[in-house]
């Protein structure tokens, strides 16, 4: 992790709202507990990604839903479950991310959801295509109190947003920007932060210097750069590498975003890798079925520590399946099948920290 990303972290950190005593002590003792690698977890994970919708209407090429790799049922989050899982550890939590495989906003009870988590002080985001055909939607998203909402708009033009986001449609997604920055204001909110994220691949990356001054004319707050990754690739290794490789003759500024490394052996991280995965300690992820996974790149649901739907949040986070995968992720990642087979190159996790993933322009 980058000086300016450990800076970033920090003053993020300390100007979150929700701040409690025993957050605060939670998240000391998960800090030490992460430190000390222990089998066991201590505390709380102070954030936690509730999948409320593994369902998506979008195609996108590398995503495993868009290429019909997904091995789950498409399915959208109970709200009394996602209910359990807020009583249960609400009181520890800071942060609850409502992302996993599919699109947030196609489970019809997303709004009441976000206010619950906001009764309890807990901040709340999300990550979106943004393709809503009810406007309505947009003034719910701010009444119910999201905090912070990043919107996928890779293309600075209708050809390069579709050609990636297949089903997907531009104008939409430029008119909700639109609508929500003026519906913000409408309603003197202050939240969400509206942020929009720019992937760049070879067929968009031109789009980068335009993505700016698209983003300030449509009064966004922020525009974050996503570093592409392959997920688990389309079984097509020639189809998924054009892309992300590079051409040397002709480097652009996107291609500093691109850490991969793509030859005859195939594509690989240009990075040092890790000893220990920091989510089996610090984070967790509930499917929409009530399964608990280790983390969001665990799109099938292979590794089941158990269903919150059956069982307390705190029993499972230290049962004896949690604990020998942290045993096992300790001794070498390498050998876990999710860790390292799933991901060209191995999993992104074990090389790049989370807060590295998106870099803000």
């Amino acid at each position: 992790m980058s000086l300016k990303s450990v800076v970033e972290k920090y003053k993020k950190f300390i100007s979150l709202p929700n701040h409690t005593f025993k957050r605060l002590t939670n998240k000391a003792v998960v800090q030490a507990s992460r430190t000390i690698a222990s089998n066991r977890a201590y505390g709380i994970p102070s954030h936690i990604m509730m999948e409320i919708s593994s369902a998506c209407q979008l195609r996108c090429p590398l995503c495993p839903i868009g290429n019909e790799t997904f091995a789950r049922t498409s399915e959208l989050m109970d709200f009394d479950l996602y209910k359990k899982v807020v009583n249960e550890i609400g009181d520890y939590i800071y942060h609850i991310n409502l992302n996993g495989m599919g699109e947030p906003t196609l489970n019809h009870q997303i709004l009441p959801m976000i206010k619950y988590a906001k009764e309890k002080g807990i901040f709340v985001d999300l990550y979106t295509n943004f393709q809503l055909e009810k406007k309505s939607m947009i003034e719910g998203l701010i009444d119910a109190g999201l905090d912070s909402i990043l919107i996928a708009m890779d293309g600075a033009s209708k050809e390069n947003y579709e050609d990636y986001r297949v089903g997907g449609k531009f104008e939409a997604i430029v008119s909700n920007v639109k609508h929500l920055v003026e519906a913000r204001k409408k309603l003197g909110s202050k939240t969400p932060e509206i942020n929009i994220q720019f992937i760049p691949l070879n067929h968009n990356k031109g789009d980068l210097d335009k993505m700016s001054d698209m983003v300030r004319s449509l009064g966004a707050d922020n525009l974050y750069v996503k570093r592409p990754f392959l997920f688990r690739g389309t079984g097509d290794s020639e189809k998924d590498h054009e892309y992300i490789k590079t051409d040397e003759n002709e480097p652009s500024e996107a291609d500093g975003y691109n850490l991969y490394k793509v030859d005859e052996k195939g594509a690989s991280w240009q990075l040092k890798t890790k000893n220990v995965c920091d989510y089996l300690w610090t984070s967790t992820v509930v499917l929409a079925d009530g399964s608990v996974s280790p983390c969001c790149f665990d799109y099938d649901g292979t590794v089941n520590f158990g269903n919150v739907g059956e069982h307390k949040f705190q029993d499972i986070w230290n049962n004896k399946t949690y604990k020998n995968f942290r045993k096992a992720n300790k001794k070498d990642w390498r050998a876990i099948p999710l860790c390292a087979n799933d991901f060209e190159g191995g999993c992104p996790h074990m090389y790049i920290a989370a807060d590295d993933w998106l870099i803000k322009m």
